[in-house]
């Protein structure tokens, strides 16, 4: 044997075309339809390679088509998806198989030109081969229906026995639970009528009962509410009498008589002056959100004061004079506040003092007593007013600055001649 006859019956393609005819030929349960013309057409191109290899002289082969076929045959858009289609039994990789296979059926007609013509029987054996595992599959189909056709016979036999039984059992089991039902009507519309006999006569035991026994409660519950009303309206009228007279023994004890009405007006001077306070804080912010307002309005609209390069002073007097004018609101409004809470103040601050002048010199000797009152009541009520109401000016000088600002804000924004 020549070395070229060994060198081509040990190449690669043979064993590659073998491997891809064998995961061709898997068998499985069920084939579709389309599944029988890809399969044919793969294997019919597999067998027309090996044809062409067997008709191959050994020493005139070009072994690097050889391994440039077996490389493409081996690819793994033929052996994988066809490993994958024996596998999964999905047709669409024997698709994709047979989709590359064609872009190599070139080198097929290079190695059919140089090999012997195929015999005639091969194409016939094929075709035998394909009928054959067609006929087979036909048959165990066949085979594996008559089967389940004769499993279903029998079970829809035994099924109907069956039947047959259960509907001769379930017309017993209707006449049974017939009679045993018209048995237990019987026994049961005798009790019902024993039960309503028992309860009418127990109910109207049950009432009598408990109407004897409510009326018993209720008067024994509006003769003891009765006593307790009695007792609590003398131990109300008791307890206000002993309240008053400790009341005014507690005022002539202490001498706090005077000192409580006093003490009461100024607190509700200081609660006056309080509320007249708040009041004017409120006017004096709604002043300044006002007059910044303005402002703001005044220096988004500087143009009504300026026409062709000119200002309009009468606008800028408009300008200047509602400013000054909010802000002369402003001004008193804070200074009325500062006023009243400074009253505020000062009533608080007499009124507590006259409610701890009687406990605090309680307990000193009488001539010290009587010494001490002198003193502070020359102190509380000869001194005098330390507020001046006309002191303080009403604008000051940081509202000053502000209007200058603003007004060299809006004359800043004229354009220059």
């Amino acid at each position: 044997m020549s070395r070229w006859q060994e060198t081509f019956d040990s190449h690669a393609i043979h064993e590659t075309l073998k491997e891809l005819k064998r995961l061709a030929n898997s068998e499985f349960e069920d084939i579709d339809e389309n599944e029988i013309p890809e399969r044919r057409r793969f294997i019919k191109a597999l067998t027309a390679y090996e044809e062409a290899l067997s008709g191959l002289d050994a020493e005139l082969v070009p072994i690097n088509q050889l391994d440039s076929l077996n490389n493409a045959l081996r690819h793994q858009n033929i052996l994988a998806q066809l490993t994958s289609y024996a596998g999964t039994h999905n047709i669409s990789h024997l698709v994709a198989a047979n989709d590359h296979l064609s872009s190599q059926l070139t080198q097929l007609s290079m190695v059919m030109a140089i090999a012997r013509p195929p015999s005639a029987e091969a194409p016939i054996k094929q075709l035998e081969e394909m009928v054959d595992y067609i006929s087979n599959s036909l048959i165990e189909k066949k085979t594996a229906l008559v089967e389940q056709l004769e499993n279903l016979t029998a079970s829809v036999t035994n099924s109907e026995q069956g039947l047959a039984q259960l509907e001769a059992l379930i017309e017993k089991r209707k006449t049974e639970t017939d009679s045993q039902l018209t048995q237990w009507q019987q026994q049961f519309a005798e009790a019902q009528e024993r039960r309503n006999t028992e309860f009418s006569t127990w109910k109207d035991k049950v009432n009598e009962e408990a109407e004897q026994y409510t009326q018993e409660i209720v008067d024994k519950s509006n003769e003891t509410l009765s006593k307790h009303q009695d007792d609590f309206n003398t131990s109300i009228k008791e307890t206000l009498d002993d309240a008053d007279a400790k009341h005014k023994a507690i005022l002539d004890l202490y001498e706090l008589t005077a000192g409580d009405s006093v003490g009461a007006g100024y607190l509700k001077n200081a609660l006056e002056e309080r509320k007249q306070a708040n009041l004017w804080r409120w006017i004096s912010i709604v002043f300044i959100v006002a007059t910044a307002g303005w402002l703001f309005y005044a220096y988004s609209q500087s143009s009504l004061t300026v026409v062709d390069g000119g200002i309009i002073w009468s606008k800028v007097l408009t300008v200047f004079s509602l400013t000054s004018v909010l802000l002369f609101g402003a001004a008193l409004s804070s200074q009325q506040s500062n006023r009243h809470r400074a009253n505020e103040k000062r009533a608080s601050w007499f009124a507590l003092q006259v409610k701890a002048i009687d406990p605090f010199i309680n307990s000193l000797e009488p001539k010290e007593r009587n010494e001490l009152k002198r003193l502070l009541s020359e102190r509380l009520f000869a001194n005098p007013d330390e507020i001046n109401e006309g002191s303080g000016s009403v604008i000051s000088e940081h509202a000053v600055n502000v209007i200058v600002k603003s007004i060299t804000d809006i004359l800043g924004k004229v354009p220059k001649s």
